[in-house]
């Protein structure tokens, strides 16, 4: 009989706690009524431009006119650097001054800036020390004020020395550089 008298209490006991515990509780929480998002006019005259950003990718320097192809020459000059470094010098962060505001009064005017090495090194070292050395051009370009989608870069290594065969250290100074180059549209 105990038995009996025990499941009766525990199964009662049980049906009650899942009575109790469904129960629907009433939210405190407030509906907030959903606003529309602000439209943001920031790009609003931006030009998309067609960029190929494939492994297969061209890049086709620009014939500018006269006048503009020799304020790009005299703008955008040869930025150079120290021995296993991509660091910027103080040379380098004033020609990069002059090339950012040459770029910031030609808004329609891309470039590519292409890193270099000197002969020393592996090949693989050199294209990832050539990288880091055209973006810390782009870098400190886009820090100006330039926005990034005006400017590709890469990395040339040791490929393309400005001269070849080097023996000496004021040789090897004219390859670690990085160069601008004007896009086509």
């Amino acid at each position: 009989m105990q038995r009996k008298w025990y499941k009766f209490v525990v199964g009662f006991i049980c049906l009650a706690a899942l009575a109790g515990g469904c129960r629907k509780q009433k939210s405190t929480l407030q509906t907030v009524p959903a606003e529309k998002p602000a439209v943001d006019s920031a790009f609003s005259n931006f030009k998309a431009f067609n960029v190929d950003t494939s492994d297969e990718a061209v890049f086709r320097e620009a014939q500018l006119a006269d006048d503009l192809a020799i304020k790009a020459k005299e703008a955008l000059k040869t930025i150079y650097f120290d021995y296993n470094s991509f660091n910027l010098t103080g040379d380098a962060t004033g020609s990069l001054a002059s090339a950012a505001y040459f770029l910031k009064d030609n808004p329609g005017i891309r470039v590519l800036i292409q890193g270099h090495c000197d002969e020393r090194g592996s090949s693989d070292y050199n294209m990832g020390l050539g990288e880091r050395r055209a973006k810390a051009v782009k870098d400190y370009l886009e820090n100006f004020g330039i926005p990034s989608f005006r400017m590709e870069f890469t990395s040339l290594g040791k490929e393309q020395p400005a001269i070849a065969g080097c023996s000496d250290e004021q040789c090897h100074y004219q390859n670690r550089r990085s160069e601008f180059r004007v896009l086509a549209r």
